[in-house]
């Protein structure tokens, strides 16, 4: 596949390029998961109370000692997966929850590889 060529050297372009091997569908939409993250967890109620008002449709998901995840609030969006898309959208859910000490800088998507 030659578009993996044009994905930048960063973790974006390298989950992008794992994706590719696998065959991975990018002319579809998926859902693409952003894990916003936080210094400490459970979140305060004030932390909650403006997370259910800037992204309402989101979800807590709390730590996974099994597989070492952090807590972490899970946002959805349905698109196209791209390089472009997954980084702005990271900038845009950091901007949102920074004043709240959160931040996003991963994603996954939820969709099956390959065949």
């Amino acid at each position: 596949m030659t578009e993996t060529i044009t994905w930048p050297s960063d973790t974006d372009g390298d989950m992008l390029r794992i994706l590719g091997e696998r065959d991975f569908d990018f002319d579809t939409v998926h859902n693409i998961e952003f894990y916003v993250e936080f210094a400490a967890w459970p979140l305060s109620e004030v932390q909650q109370t403006e997370i259910s008002k800037i992204l309402p449709e989101a979800s807590y998901l709390e730590p996974n000692e099994e597989d070492e995840l952090p807590g972490h609030v899970l946002f959805i969006v349905k698109n196209k997966v791209t390089h472009e898309f997954v980084t702005e959208e990271q900038k845009r859910l950091t901007s949102m929850v920074a004043e709240i000490g959160g931040f996003c800088n991963s994603w996954a998507v939820c969709s099956p590889c390959g065949s």
